[in-house]
């Protein structure tokens, strides 16, 4: 009778210490490490390895939008933010900027509203800056477009004529635009929005991709160098000079704001040897790129912190491996701007010796 409640008591107490360990011990820290480079963001991943059905219900909302850079106002596709409000709350598209975006929408409640009467679809946020278009929400509508809209249009803001002239070639007749012009001037109220989730960058980037991809045909088998620029002497001081230089080179010189959208994209992907300008013009790269290509940099441009990284590394990072830094010195030597932004000038003979090598 002692020893079979020894080792009924023994048997507790392994189970009891296994109970501990479990709830205090074993998952206290998933990843094993302490590191301040940890990010635990709050946009989910979303399971669409199933077509699950979503309970979308059709509920009155608003669009709010807020400039965000002045000197683009005049033009119809101003760089903005736009949330959809739903009774008096809007939703962020992660932590990192609640109370920034606060202040933005908050002089922008009381404008004067357009209504849209029909069932529409809706992302919980927009935005016409092109590095947050493509990281954030053309694999939104992508995705949806593909897969979720049947009989009702999907909302849509983007940066360019461009990118509407290209989605609407694709899915004909299934997206409502709006400029952001527009945008910016109304405040726009749908009496019937069914409000999407938003997908997590790293999951919108692999599904643009993966649905581009197929309308990239290389039909006249584009085999060139380029070098893609946005020809403008803020991000390289001697972009005249750097131009010149690929061009006597017989690389092509890649403008994206100046051709079509598949044709950009085709020459990305089939290029023989690409180089790029640093800042949102990479993101173009991330849609359709699996090859090696190289990018003028910074010296000294560090992501230091977890709010940096989602605003800007988060997107560069995603080529890691594939991409190569070609560093160039800052011009001037200090500078006080937001991540990516920093202008350089080219080092030609520097640059040469680099070229030679590929």
């Amino acid at each position: 009778m002692k020893l079979f409640t020894k080792k009924i008591f023994s048997k507790f107490k392994i189970f009891c210490r296994s109970i501990f360990f479990f709830r205090y011990n074993h998952k206290r820290n998933v990843i094993c490490v302490n590191n301040s480079s940890i990010i635990f963001n709050n946009v989910p991943i979303i399971n669409i390895e199933n077509d699950i059905e979503w309970n979308l219900k059709s509920e009155k909302s608003e669009l709010i939008s807020s400039l965000l850079q002045k000197d683009t106002n005049e033009t119809d596709y101003p760089l903005i933010e736009s949330w959809i409000k739903l009774k008096n709350r809007t939703f962020a598209p992660n932590n990192f900027f609640i109370n920034q975006q606060y202040k933005n929408i908050y002089p922008n409640l009381n404008k004067n509203n357009l209504f849209y009467k029909k069932k529409i679809y809706v992302l919980p946020h927009y935005t016409s800056v092109f590095g947050h278009f493509a990281g954030d929400i053309l694999g939104n509508l992508l995705y949806y477009l593909n897969f979720k809209v049947k009989k009702n249009k999907l909302l849509a803001i983007t940066p360019s004529k461009f990118w509407e002239i290209f989605l609407e070639e694709i899915f004909p007749n299934k997206i409502y635009f709006i400029k952001p012009k527009i945008a910016l001037k109304y405040n726009i109220i749908f009496a019937n929005s069914l409000i999407l989730p938003k997908i997590n960058t790293i999951q919108n980037f692999i599904i643009s991709k993966n649905i581009l991809d197929k309308y990239l045909i290389n039909k006249n088998r584009f085999n060139k160098n380029i070098f893609i620029t946005s020809g403008s002497e803020k991000r390289i001081s001697n972009i005249k000079e750097v131009i010149t230089f690929f061009q006597n080179k017989n690389y092509e010189i890649i403008f994206p704001h100046k051709i079509s959208i598949k044709e950009l994209l085709i020459k990305i992907k089939y290029s023989k040897v690409l180089v790029s300008e640093k800042g949102s013009i990479i993101n173009n790269i991330h849609l359709c790129r699996d090859k090696q290509y190289y990018i003028l940099s910074s010296k000294n441009e560090i992501i230091d912190d977890n709010k940096k990284f989602v605003s800007a590394g988060i997107y560069k990072s995603l080529h890691k491996g594939l991409y190569e830094d070609i560093y160039c010195d800052d011009d001037p030597p200090y500078q006080n701007l937001i991540p990516y932004k920093k202008r350089i000038k080219v080092n030609i003979n520097l640059l040469n010796k680099k070229l030679s090598s590929f």
